[in-house]
């Protein structure tokens, strides 16, 4: 996915922050790209994607000749009066989230796949355990957008781990990547399991890796460590570049190095994590722990 948008990332990059998020104004149409425009919607591809665009009843139909997660779509909508979060429609009407981020006039988002989308109303939610917690207002924003989800309708569960089949669901759903099946792993029901296409998704992009050639361990927790490097990959996936190689400020990460040590400057340098004197790489990362670190690259990376 080489150089995908990356004028419109670097002007995200100089111009969006957590504090400040972009306004409309600050949105710079890719008009390089190869785009089909229907009423309130246009759609960008810059490896030459043949792109079918159409609009009717509030439901934005995109099909594209797209050959993997590596070729993504950007995908321009005006919201013309409609309210509520702009989420994937899938067959009987179920609703996936989608990555995008909010101009105030207008939706950008970011799809790996042909898509039918829709403005929803969210649902109302209330985590009783958020009170306290670090990171509420990131878990109440990836909450709204239906990226992350409560271990009930109101119990978030913020200091539990997360599985492996969880943080790949994560991962697929917060960037918006197409499902893909995966058959090698054993221990993954192909018919039953519902993470198997986020896991394959990540797998096929070298994301995540098996715990062996043929067994993937749906249920194992996620270090700090991993989610680092997964998350990471992540961005390399997706072409997100970030020059600066900070001097770490973690005593427990004075060994690190090669990719590991790459990940981790990287998102420490973009303020995905936390300021200080250790990492504590090898615990297990909690739901608010990696729900900071996702919200925060999300919105860095231009897709929330």
């Amino acid at each position: 996915m080489k150089g995908i948008f990356q004028k419109t990332m670097l002007i995200t990059l100089l111009g969006a922050s957590i504090a400040c998020p972009m306004q409309a104004s600050a949105y710079d149409e890719p008009t390089n790209y190869v785009h089909m425009k229907t009423e309130n919607m246009t759609v960008y591809s810059a490896y030459g994607a043949t792109i079918s665009a159409t609009e009717k009843n509030g439901v934005y139909s995109i099909k594209a000749n797209i050959v993997n997660n590596r070729q993504p779509l950007e995908v321009v909508i005006f919201k013309n009066g409609q309210t509520g979060v702009l989420q994937q429609v899938f067959k009987k009407g179920i609703t996936e989230p989608v990555a995008y981020r909010d101009e105030g006039d207008r939706v950008v988002a970011t799809i790996h796949n042909n898509a039918e989308l829709k403005f929803v109303q969210p649902e109302q939610l209330y985590f009783r355990d958020l009170t306290r917690a670090t990171g509420s207002s990131y878990i109440q924003t990836l909450a709204e957008r239906g990226i992350i989800r409560g271990r009930t309708p109101d119990y978030f569960g913020v200091n539990d781990a997360l599985t492996r089949a969880q943080f790949s669901a994560l991962l697929v759903r917060a960037f918006s990547f197409q499902q893909m099946p995966t058959k090698q792993f054993t221990d993954i029901d192909q018919k039953k399991s519902w993470y198997v296409g986020h896991v394959g998704a990540l797998h096929s992009l070298g994301i995540i890796n098996g715990k062996s050639p043929t067994i993937f361990d749906p249920n194992g927790k996620i270090t700090r460590q991993q989610a680092i490097l997964m998350l990471g990959r992540t961005l390399d996936a997706v072409d997100f570049v970030h020059e600066d190689e900070p001097t770490l400020p973690y005593e427990d990460s004075r060994a690190f190095q090669g990719e590991l040590l790459r990940h981790t400057q990287t998102l420490y340098a973009i303020g995905a994590l936390d300021e200080s004197a250790m990492l504590r790489p090898n615990d297990y990362i909690t739901r608010s722990q990696f729900a900071k670190m996702l919200a925060v690259t999300l919105q860095i990376a231009g897709r929330l």
